[in-house]
């Protein structure tokens, strides 16, 4: 299956089943943080887009950011982290930089710090997922350290073309080179909890059912 069936075929598939099929290999793809959305009941998936910022108090415009943008192949994910911390009075991400990656045709955004204009990304219909609000620009606070490197943030180290999956319950990383096998796992597990799902409906106890098909 081409990646990008893969990526169309993830993007219906829960995150917690990803995650189990993680796990299932030994590797833990879940980003043990907390995320808001502004759009409710949007899922997203797609190739990440690494920025790895740092605390400067130069006053520097993120043009590397920008530039990422621009370069950022259609259905990626942005994805901005800080080195050494969490920008939670620092804004990663804001109106016009959603804006540009609506129109070039990402996927989304996942902002390891926060965001600002929340309106304004809300009212254009561009899915990100956040962990604070705030006005701050990042000008003179952060600058960009590199585009497109492996950034860690959450517990996991995330690559760039990593899959990156989103919905209301987190964020999970997908390793590029496990894509395939994590999408078949995934659906299995899916799979066998529409199985127990049937057979609670129909009125089996609900011990009785996961200990048939061992799977919680």
């Amino acid at each position: 299956m081409l990646l990008e069936e893969c990526i169309r075929e993830l993007k219906k598939i829960p995150t917690a089943s990803l995650s189990d099929a993680l796990n299932q290999i030994g590797l833990n793809g879940t980003l043990n943080m907390h995320f808001n959305y502004v759009l409710e009941g949007i899922r997203i998936a797609g190739p990440a887009v690494t920025i790895q910022d740092c605390y400067s108090n130069r006053r520097v415009i993120p043009f590397e950011a920008m530039e990422a943008i621009d370069n950022a192949e259609k259905g990626s994910v942005l994805v901005r982290a800080l080195d050494g911390g969490e920008a939670c009075d620092i804004a990663l991400f804001g109106g016009l930089m959603a804006l540009a990656s609506k129109v070039r045709g990402l996927e989304g955004a996942v902002m390891c710090g926060a965001i600002r204009d929340f309106r304004e990304i809300k009212e254009m219909g561009f899915q990100v997922f956040y962990r604070f609000l705030s006005p701050n620009t990042s000008v003179g606070r952060t600058e960009v350290k590199a585009v497109n490197v492996p950034i860690k943030y959450g517990g996991v180290i995330i690559n760039p073309g990593d899959i990156i999956v989103g919905d209301e319950d987190g964020i999970v990383v997908i390793p590029k080179d496990k894509v395939s096998e994590i999408l078949e796992r995934a659906k299995k597990i899916d799979d066998l909890e529409k199985r127990e799902s049937e057979e609670i409906r129909k009125g089996k106890p609900f011990l009785q059912v996961i200990k048939e098909y061992l799977r919680v």
